[in-house]
């Protein structure tokens, strides 16, 4: 992956977790540096487990591993922030947002060759 591609996966959930913090109580607890961190951590698991996975998983299947990743990323993470417990509605609304938006950009087209 080239950096244009590694930075729209980073930008994506950074401004769903942004946006989101304005409305869903518990979000509001994020600042700039635990949603550079979530953000970085929700792309690296999303990234490692798509990698284990190998290429032939559909994009049906790409997306819910990153909805599943988002998901588990953004409710468990928040625990250890004070006063940032999300609840599980929330965590699944976040991730949904995340998954339906890094699906509309298709990463395959963003590669050198």
């Amino acid at each position: 992956m080239n950096l244009i591609s590694w930075v729209l996966r980073f930008l994506i959930p950074f401004v769903v977790l942004f946006t989101i913090g304005y409305y869903v109580p518990g979000f509001s607890a994020l600042t700039i540096p635990w949603l550079i961190a979530l953000s970085s951590i929700a792309v690296l698991g999303d990234w490692l487990i798509n990698r284990a996975m190998g290429r032939n998983v559909s994009r049906w299947g790409k997306g819910l591993i990153t909805f599943l990743v988002n998901t588990v990323v953004i409710f468990f993470i928040t625990y250890g922030i004070e006063g940032g417990h999300v609840p599980l509605r929330a965590s699944l609304l976040a991730a949904l947002l995340i998954t339906v938006l890094s699906n509309l950009v298709s990463f395959g087209q963003l590669k050198t060759t």
